[in-house]
Order: C-alpha cells, then sequence, then structure tokens
C-alpha cells in the first residue's frame, strides 16, 4: 500500500474520531519518513485533541522547523501552546503567522483570547472585531465580544452580542449557553433556563452547560432538579471539580452532610488548588462542630488564596472555636483590610473580642480593651466598633443605637434560627409555657419579633398576631414562616406609640437586652395595650445594687427590682416575675427573669425616674 493511501487512510480515522488507530497509522508513515511535515502536523493536532500536551508541541515544534512557510503549522503550534497555558509563547507563534497571512480570522480571534484574559480588554476588542471584519458571520468572535462587556458588568450589551452570534451561527451551543449564563448572572433564571435547554439540545455532551444548569435550578430552589443536573455533568465528565462542589452544596442543603462532605473531597482532590471547596468543606464540618478538621480545610483554603476576606473571615472563625481569640481578632482585622464592606465580620470580631475578653490570658482584658480601641480608630463610623468599645471599657449608654442593633440582626437573619438552636435558647418554650392558659382570639403583638421564634407559640392565641422588628431581614425570615397576620419594620417604641390601645398580649421576648433604661420601652408598651391587658418581658439577671448594666457581651442586664419598679411605675399590676436559663453561652448558663404584668391604667407615666443614676 502507497505512503499516500496510508495517510489518506488514517486521515480519514482521524477525521471520524478514531483516534487511536489514526495515531497508529501516523507513527507506523513516521518511522518510514520520520520527517514527513504532513503526518508530524496530523499527529500533532491529534496529540491536541487528546490533550497530550507535550507530545503536541514537540510534533508541531519540529513540524514548523522543517516547513517555516507553511503557516498552518505554526498556527496549529501556537494554539497548542494557548491550550496548554503557556499564553506568551503562543502569541509569538501567532503574530509570526500575522507576518506571513494576516487573513486569517482565526489567528486574530485566538489572539484576542490570549488578551481578554490578560486583561487587555481594549486590545482583545480589537482582535475581535478584526476577525469579524474579515469574516461577518465570526459567531464565536461575537461571543467572545459579549463576553468582555459581560466581565465589565454591561449585560445588555453582552445579550446584544450574543443575539448576533446566534444570528451568524444558529447551532453555535456556546452562544445559547453564555446567553444563559448572562441571564443567570443578571438574576433572570428563568430565562436563564430557556437557553441552558437550547444549548443542551444542540450539545447535550457538554458538562459545563449542566453545571450551569445545575447552578440556575438551585437559585430557584428546585433542589432536586439541581441535583440531577449536576449528576449529569459528572457522568460526562467525572473529572470535573465544579459539578461535584456544587453538586455538594446541594447534598448540605438537603441534610445529607457524609454525601456532601465525600463530594467536596472529590473536587479537592481533582483539584488541590480549589480554594471554595476547601472553603465549603470547612464550613460543612464547622456546623458538625468538627473544629479541627475545619480548621485545617480554611487553612488550605487560605494558602490558596490570602488574599479572600471571606476565607480569612472563616479561618478567624475556625481558629476562634479551636480555643485561640487573639488570633482571631487579628484574622478579622485582616479579613477587614482586604474588603471593609463586609458587615458580617464586624460582627465576628465583636465575637472574637469577647472571648478573648473572658480568656484567661494574660492581661486579656486590657488586650481586648486596646484592640477594641484599635478597630475604632481605623473604623470610626462603624456603629459595632464604637458599640464593642463601650461595652469593653465599661461604659453604660441608655440604650444601644436603631444602627447598630439593625446592622447586628440584618447580618445574621439567615443563620440566626440556627445559632439560637446551638445556645439552647429558652424563651420560646418558657412563653410556650406561659400561654398554655390564656384564652384565645387575642390581639398579640410581637414586639422584637426577630425571625418568629415565638410564633408558633402565640399563633393559637391569637386573633390577630402582629410582628415588628427593627430589622428588614428578620421580618423577611419571618414572612416566610406565615404565622404573623402582619409584620411591620420599625423601631418598637415609635410602633407602641403609634398603635395605642390595640393589643390584648404584647412579649418582648430578648428586647430588654438592647436597652439600658427601661421605662420608654415599658411605658410604650403600656400605651399600646388595652385595659387589663398583658405584657410578657424578659431581662438578663444583674445583682441588685444597680439598675441597668452593660455587661461585655454587649448587652445589658438589668436587676429583678428595677424590672418590678419599673412595670409598677408604668400602670402594671399582678406582676409574676420568674427566674429562667437564657441560654448557653461559653462562661455558663446565662440568668434571667421574665416578668408578666397586667395594664391597670392607673400608673404614673409622667413621672418616670429619667436620671442616669445607679446605673
Amino acid at each position: 500500500m502507497s505512503f499516500d493511501l496510508v495517510l489518506n487512510n488514517a486521515a480519514r480515522l482521524h477525521e471520524q474520531g478514531r483516534l487511536d488507530e489514526a495515531e497508529a497509522m501516523y507513527r507506523q508513515l513516521l518511522e518510514i519518513a520520520p520527517e514527513q511535515t504532513d503526518v508530524l502536523h496530523l499527529l500533532g493536532m491529534l496529540a491536541l485533541q487528546k490533550k497530550s500536551f507535550d507530545s503536541a508541541i514537540e510534533l508541531l515544534y519540529k513540524a514548523v522547523r522543517l516547513a517555516p512557510d507553511v503557516v498552518a503549522y505554526e498556527f496549529t503550534l501556537a494554539q497548542a501552546l494557548q491550550d496548554s497555558g503557556r499564553p506568551k509563547e503562543a502569541l509569538e507563534h501567532y503574530k509570526s503567522v500575522l507576518a506571513k497571512d494576516d487573513s486569517l480570522p482565526e489567528t486574530y480571534h485566538n489572539m484576542g483570547i490570549i488578551y481578554r484574559f490578560q486583561g487587555d480588554a481594549d486590545e482583545a476588542k480589537r482582535l475581535f472585531r478584526k476577525a469579524i471584519e474579515l469574516r461577518p458571520d465570526f459567531s464565536s468572535a461575537y461571543v467572545n465580544l459579549a463576553l468582555i462587556e459581560r466581565d465589565a458588568g454591561h449585560c445588555d450589551q453582552a445579550l446584544a452580542f450574543l443575539d448576533q452570534a446566534v444570528r451568524a451561527d444558529a447551532k453555535n451551543a456556546e452562544a445559547y449557553a453564555q446567553i444563559a449564563a448572562t441571564h443567570r448572572l443578571d438574576g433572570h433564571y428563568e430565562q436563564a433556563l430557556e437557553f441552558y435547554e437550547k444549548a443542551l439540545d444542540l450539545c447535550g455532551g457538554n458538562p459545563l452547560y449542566w453545571n450551569g444548569l445545575g447552578i440556575t435550578y438551585e437559585h430557584l430552589n428546585r433542589l432536586d432538579d439541581a441535583f440531577h443536573a449536576y449528576c449529569q455533568a459528572i457522568g460526562r465528565d467525572p473529572s470535573f471539580p465544579d459539578a461535584y462542589n456544587n453538586r455538594a452544596n446541594v447534598y448540605a442543603k438537603l441534610g445529607r452532610h457524609w454525601e456532601a462532605e465525600e463530594d467536596y473531597k472529590k473536587a479537592v482532590k481533582l483539584d488541590p488548588q480549589y480554594a471554595s471547596a476547601f472553603n465549603n468543606l470547612g464550613a460543612l464540618l464547622y456546623d458538625q462542630e468538627r473544629y479541627e478538621e475545619a480548621l485545617e480545610c480554611y487553612r488550605k483554603a487560605f494558602i490558596i488564596n490570602p488574599k479572600q476576606a471571606e476565607t480569612c473571615s472563616n479561618l478567624a472563625m475556625a481558629v476562634k472555636e479551636a480555643g485561640d481569640p487573639a488570633e482571631a481578632v487579628g484574622l478579622y482585622f485582616n479579613a477587614l483590610h482586604l474588603n471593609p464592606s463586609l458587615t458580617k465580620i464586624h460582627h465576628y470580631l465583636a465575637q472574637a473580642l469577647y472571648d478573648l475578653y473572658l480568656s484567661k490570658q494574660d492581661d486579656a482584658k486590657e488586650v481586648a480593651v486596646k484592640l477594641a480601641q484599635k478597630w475604632v480608630r481605623f473604623f470610626p463610623d462603624n456603629p459595632v466598633a464604637a458599640h464593642v468599645c463601650t461595652a469593653l471599657e465599661g461604659g453604660c449608654p441608655d440604650h444601644l443605637s436603631d444602627e447598630y442593633v439593625r446592622d447586628l440582626f440584618d447580618s445574621f437573619a439567615e443563620s440566626f434560627d440556627v445559632i439560637l438552636k446551638k445556645i439552647d435558647y429558652r424563651l420560646p418554650d418558657v412563653l410556650s409555657q406561659e400561654m398554655k392558659d390564656r384564652p384565645s382570639g387575642l390581639r398579640i403583638l410581637d414586639a422584637g419579633c426577630g425571625t418568629g421564634l415565638n410564633a408558633a407559640a402565640l399563633k393559637p392565641h391569637a386573633s390577630e398576631l402582629t410582628g415588628v422588628d427593627l430589622s428588614g431581614k428578620m421580618i423577611a425570615v419571618a414572612r416566610e414562616k406565615k404565622l404573623y397576620d402582619r409584620l411591620e419594620t420599625e423601631d418598637i417604641i415609635r410602633f407602641c406609640e403609634k398603635n395605642q390601645g390595640v393589643f390584648d398580649f404584647i412579649v418582648m421576648a430578648d428586647v430588654a437586652c438592647y436597652f439600658g433604661r427601661l421605662e420608654p420601652l415599658i411605658e410604650a408598651a403600656g400605651k399600646a395595650l388595652k385595659e387589663n391587658g398583658v405584657l410578657f418581658v424578659s431581662v438578663e439577671n444583674l445583682a441588685e445594687g444597680r439598675k441597668y448594666a452593660l455587661l461585655p457581651s454587649g448587652r445589658f442586664a438589668h436587676s429583678r427590682q428595677y424590672l418590678e419598679d419599673t412595670l409598677k411605675a408604668s400602670g402594671f399590676e399582678k406582676i409574676k416575675l420568674t427566674s429562667t436559663p437564657l441560654r448557653r453561652e461559653k462562661d455558663g448558663v446565662i440568668e434571667g427573669s421574665v416578668a408578666v404584668g397586667e395594664k391597670n391604667g392607673k400608673g404614673n407615666n409622667t413621672n418616670l425616674d429619667n436620671e442616669n443614676e445607679n446605673v
């Protein structure tokens, strides 16, 4: 059989995708003619298809050396260098191609891709436009122009280019997938689904498209569909770390923690530099209170990406739980340096300073105070820093600022119920016992309702259940429980003053701890109650001798006598005062008192003690 006939047969097998058979025939030909450049080029192209980059580059360099004037050889070599992650060398060879033939649109297109990833958007745009000038129906060039616009946050312009890409080639699956991704990134998830389905109709074997579809389903909270999509991605590419990480996220949301852990570990095994997967695995282990393992994962994520504020914050959290609040404080400061706008980190720093203040380290209290003062110097306008510094220095304002309280609860709204469960928060149970003998048909106000933890105990007794809270994000979570007839985002005192004589029963559970002076709060509740209406209010206990004090925890504590005296002065009688544990903290159980009083309408509401004495 002649050399040319064997070469033609090998090329035909190559075109049919029978790569191993084609490669065997190419190599037989090279044994006969080791410097036959067409065979070297074809075998290099085949190696490139099989992602055997070193072999491809070696073969193609040899072909270019033997036939330096053949543009196709050098173009394929540039592609191989580009695909193997050697962009600088690839650019040199693309420029050499242009010097020999400046009419190939693919050369400009591929150079544009390199410049885009190097961050030179203007040069990339110029090159993509040149490619389109040479070939007006160059669909992939339109797609890449769209990606540049999307990277800059210009989703409408990106979609316009992607529309041109589809008009240039109605079967360009990548164009449809990028339309879907653009809609997804813009929060238009239903539109994203439509275009992912079009992309998959054209190229159902692409794991990236299945992965994007799964992310979209996850945003729509269609977890079963998301899970199926991620499984499809993994089935098509078992070495796809993103799909394992994303499927693990679904497992975690479904409470299937062992499967989630297994998938996260597969993701980081496939990509040992996958910081997000290490972060996610750390979070999973942290939630299971496996703090040492979580700490190891967070450290790995931090080593991979030390400039990511969330990674640094997560490491700080694990370090704190492992018993080193001083190191945690330093890491939180570093996280804030990386991204000062991350509100939640300020609150985590507050917790770490409190732990440091209570720790048995030498001079712990003094160190904590100095660090809090440093925090205020760095962030003079931050209400969390100002409040924590005041608390640790032993200050005692009349109440906490609305800005601080709103910021605090907005930050923890999504995780609030989980946090309270972990600390064995008792007030909902105490309230449930109190409500057992109460009649139904009451107009009830849950003042400081938070995420609605008290609603289940109150709803059976309510003709109308109203919740009010300063935190809009807390109200949003409470609304999802569908137990309240009315929910308002407002200051409690202002709300009560605007709704005088409306309610039969008012609950102020864990509200007084954000007020020093109780008179304004109790007086407002009295105004909002009907005659003989009942108030339920809790406080953290403070030893007698002082009315109230701001604790290092950042919350106020009150004496039982002060609470009772304030209720009486505000027109309440039949006051029942009960001691109860409120929650657990690291330094033990926090004891409190619950007062239940009935409004008699005869109290002196005009001569309450407004002094700041004996606090």
